[in-house]
Parts: structure tokens; sequence; C-alpha cells
């Protein structure tokens, strides 16, 4: 079974987006890399730039970008190593993280997915989203999630 766990935010609202994408950076001790499928900076003195950001938000065609962090906090939990993705395609947004379960230390599985599932419907509720889902990765594969939305999925055991 993969260790590779997957958060996932659907139809994040243009108007939504560069503050979710702030919130979760900032629950992170050090942004380590930034890549952009298109030639758009993103970075402005070591910082991701909500200004930059905008030029992502308005470029004309599909676009992505992923962003590499360490120390990203989840309640109680630090994700060591996350990488953060934004996808547009249209004029619709995405964010999602992953990261490998087996590099957190001292919380078993179901606590982990646990703390997942509080943070994600906290983020949904504060960012007016409807669509949300964590599982093995890809979680978009509905046999291998723990939750989508407020509903628990097939590997949930809690």
């Amino acid at each position: 079974m993969s260790s590779l766990l997957e958060v996932v935010f659907e139809n994040v609202l243009k108007t939504k987006v560069i503050q979710l994408l702030m919130l979760l950076v900032s629950t992170s001790r050090r942004i380590i890399n930034i890549q952009c499928s298109e030639n758009i900076e993103l970075m402005n003195e070591d910082k991701l730039d909500m200004n930059l950001l905008s030029n992502l938000l308005n470029f004309d065609g599909d676009i992505s970008a992923l962003i590499s962090l360490n120390g990203m906090n989840i309640g109680s939990i630090t994700l060591p190593n996350v990488l953060l993705r934004l996808v547009k395609y249209g004029d619709h947004y995405d964010i999602d993280f992953n990261f490998d379960s087996k590099e957190v230390d001292n919380i078993d599985m179901t606590a982990l997915v646990v703390e997942l599932h509080h943070h994600a419907k906290e983020i949904a509720r504060d960012h007016s989203m409807a669509e949300y889902f964590c599982g093995m990765e890809p979680a978009s594969d509905e046999d291998t999630r723990y939750f989508t939305n407020e509903t628990l999925g097939p590997l949930a055991n809690y």
C-alpha cells in the first residue's frame, strides 16, 4: 500500500485561490522550491508574492505551479516535506498537496487522517468550497479515499 497521501480542494473560487495558497504556505517553515509550467515568476525576495500569483490566475490558458514546502503544520501535526500544487484549467482552479505518511513522526494513521479531515473541513468552510477529499495518491481514485467532503471513505477506520 502506498504511503503517499493527497489532500485535494477542487473548484476553488478564483477569488479564494491566492488566500488559500498563502494560508497553506504560511503554515510551513519554509519554501524549498517553486516551479511554474509557464515562465511566470512567483517569488519576490524568497517569499511567495501575492501580486505575482495574480499573474498566474490571469494567465490566458492552462497553467500549474508546484511549491515544495518543509514543515507544514496541520493542526498539531507537522508534515516534514510537502508538495503543494495549483492547477488552473480553463476557469477552474484546483489546489492539492501530498506527502509521505511514513515521514510523519509519532502519530498513527488514524490520528493523522482525523487531523487531516478536520483541517480540510475548516479550510473548505472558510474558503467557500464544497469539494474536498483525501486518499492515497492519486486521491481521485474513490476506492482509496479516506474521506470525501464530510463522508468517510473506504479506507477510513475511525
